[in-house]
């Protein structure tokens, strides 16, 4: 006599579970790799600024940020947090299978095309404050947070993938340059070193003292203002919308790997 077998297998309680919001809907926590790839990439572009900045600092991750910016996301409103004090912000969103970190810090980045460096301000009708704020020297913490979203507030597509990073120091503020150009690392911050055309800083504060001193920047006690709507090429600064016109350079290149995803940028306030 042969016993038959039940295709129904009891599982113990914590692992169904774990099964069940497993299957609840798409992973939304940003993995280690893809916190590594947001600051690595915003290294990069910040060491490849043109005009070259003499004084970029390295960005690192930041838990604390990170945690502030998930806590954003999940509440799924397209538009900046007007709760996040003196912490710089920049959004996106995709309708697609998963976040893209790469294509999502590639387009912030892309808006380099929009900057005059020379007069700090936004070409007009176009949005750059993305890109500012990823080039900002000051800042030196990133921390983001992803949350899928099945309906986001302020936007009539459903099942979007939202993307929160908070900046410290933040970025933006109103008439002043992203950087100082000139020879990479040339101004420097007293304990910092060079690394890869960024300031990094010393890993022993004492060797300090042996390094010459650097000219830097003094602070400025003005508080971060909300750029104008014509540096931002935002219709209203103060609330981020469907952007349509500006995320029209966004479809081009990947029209064909992205429909029918579809992707949004919020404008920096």
């Amino acid at each position: 006599m042969h016993g038959s077998c039940s295709p129904w297998v009891m599982l113990p309680p914590p692992l169904l579970l774990l099964l069940l919001l497993t299957a609840a809907g798409p992973t939304t926590a940003l993995t280690e790799d893809e916190k590594q790839t947001m600051v690595d990439l915003h290294n990069q572009y910040r060491a490849q600024v043109s005009p070259p900045a003499s004084d970029m600092l390295q960005m690192r991750w930041d838990d604390e940020l990170a945690a502030f910016a998930k806590a954003y996301a999940q509440k799924c409103v397209w538009g900046h947090n007007k709760e996040r004090g003196r912490r710089g912000e920049n959004l996106f969103a995709i309708t697609d299978e998963g976040m893209d970190v790469p294509l999502a810090v590639g387009n912030w980045h892309e808006e380099h095309e929009y900057y005059n460096f020379s007069t700090a301000t936004c070409d007009p009708n176009q949005m750059c404050g993305h890109y500012t704020q990823v080039v900002w020297s000051k800042t030196e913490r990133i921390g983001c947070g992803s949350h899928f979203c099945e309906t986001l507030q302020g936007v009539e597509e459903a099942n979007i993938h939202l993307l929160v990073c908070n900046y410290e120091p933040p970025g933006n503020v109103k008439g002043r340059k992203p950087y100082q150009e000139g020879t990479p690392c040339s101004q420097c911050p007293l304990g910092y070193s060079c690394e890869n055309s960024l300031c990094e800083p010393m890993r022993n504060p004492e060797k300090a003292q042996d390094s010459p001193p650097r000219v830097t920047e003094v602070p400025s006690t003005r508080a971060t203002e909300a750029p104008s709507s014509r540096e931002t090429g935002a219709e209203n600064p103060e609330k981020a919308g469907w952007d349509l016109k500006n995320s029209a350079h966004v479809w081009g290149p990947f029209l064909g790997l992205l429909l029918p995803s579809l992707l949004l940028l919020a404008g920096m306030v």
